[in-house]
């Protein structure tokens, strides 16, 4: 209790991401502050030796240390590391190094400690490093902390049982240490590799979010946004379900510059973003294409849903007022909508075509929506009309 005591005391003190070995020291750090917590766990060990069993202090100190330091390491970086299924990242394009069934390092990691016990030895203890470094390398901080409890606690079971024999006498107490600190350093190692390719990744993360997203709003770039789309919309839809692609502009956005001033028009653009999030569902794709353009693609399950989305856009982004320097700011937005029923891969013609239907809006007076002549509903009424007579 006094080692873990300390051991938390001291934790408490680091960072959140070092808890999690997410920053490139992380396990230095924990390192450092679980050894004061060995020294005072075998401080208070060797006293109660003497005073209750007339034991050796000395030899208590010399054994107690790396006992406390190979349990913490091979225990606490697994507990440290789970994270609970609502907090782990579900934004689309997160770095993964691997999938998680990749089983290659795992059966690596299983036949070296097979030939651990078959080939026993002093060398036997490290044959299971080469395969927990290439877990390390491919499997997530989570899972190479939770091979590495597994092996190591098996490790320090297997040889207290005899089972791997190192040819060494565990009776003496500088044997029991030396081999102590073995399994710890060869736990250590592959948590210091993993830790650095966390590291690594989340910095992928980072600038993959940079690189595809608008600086400003938040929202996918234009480069982003039509790779997405453009990914969506090769596959069919899912049965019962369909697409709506909208392309928006918010009208008059100049005069809105030229009267309130640039950072008023950088507030609309962000109020417009934050209502287009608002009015979509996780899944959707929401980019701007640059300056007051924006486009959406989301998923429906009729004609008349899509016009749902698109008449709910339209008249949230009009009863939105931004407030700046005191003076309501109010604007509308023009939108060219399509409905899409079936896999396309002509988008390029989509794009051409969506623009002109929202030039149109423009044109026919702004704050409404022209639907591609395909998908307006006035359209499909006349041609089953021309089908029925």
């Amino acid at each position: 209790m006094v080692g873990s005591f300390t051991a938390t005391h001291l934790l408490l003190g680091l960072d959140r991401r070092d808890l999690g070995l997410r920053r490139v020291h992380s396990v230095l750090r924990i390192l450092a502050c679980l050894l004061p917590a060995c020294i005072a766990a075998a401080l208070c060990g060797a006293l109660l030796v003497k005073i209750e069993f007339h034991g050796s202090a000395i030899q208590t100190l010399m054994t107690w240390p790396a006992s406390e330091l190979v349990n913490y390491l091979i225990i606490l970086p697994a507990i440290l590391t789970v994270r609970p299924r609502w907090h782990r990242r579900t934004v689309e394009g997160t770095t993964a190094r691997s999938d998680r069934r990749t089983i290659g390092p795992a059966l690596l990691l299983a036949i070296s400690c097979v030939a651990a016990v078959f080939f026993d030895g002093p060398g036997s203890i490290i044959f299971p490093l080469p395969g927990l470094l290439l877990c390390a390398l491919i499997y997530p901080i989570q899972m190479t902390a939770l091979l590495t409890m597994i092996l190591g606690t098996g490790w320090l079971t297997m040889l207290g049982l005899g089972v791997i024999d190192i040819g060494q006498d565990m009776a003496i107490p500088q044997m029991v240490v030396s081999v102590r600190i073995a399994v710890a350093f060869l736990v250590l190692a592959p948590l210091t590799i993993s830790s650095a390719m966390a590291v690594r990744d989340d910095l992928l993360d980072q600038l993959r979010e940079a690189a595809d997203h608008d600086g400003l709003t938040g929202l996918l770039n234009r480069r982003a946004f039509e790779q997405r789309m453009r990914d969506r919309l090769s596959m069919p839809p899912r049965p019962g379900k369909s697409f709506v692609i909208l392309w928006l502009d918010i009208d008059l956005f100049k005069s809105i510059n030229d009267r309130h001033g640039h950072l008023a028009g950088d507030a609309v653009l962000q109020a417009f973003a934050a209502t287009a999030r608002a009015c979509c569902r996780e899944g959707d794709l929401i980019g701007r294409l640059g300056g007051e353009e924006f486009a959406l693609v989301a998923e429906v399950s009729s004609q008349k849903g899509a016009e749902g989305v698109a008449d709910r856009l339209r008249e949230a982004f009009a009863a939105q007022t931004v407030h700046w320097d005191g003076v309501p700011v109010r604007a509308t937005v023009s939108i060219g909508a399509c409905h899409v029923e079936r896999a396309r891969r002509d988008v390029p013609n989509i794009f051409r075509q969506l623009d002109e239907a929202l030039y149109r809006a423009k044109r026919k007076g702004r704050n409404r929506i022209e639907w591609l002549l395909e998908s307006a509903p006035e359209r499909r009424g006349e041609q089953q009309l021309v089908a029925s007579a």
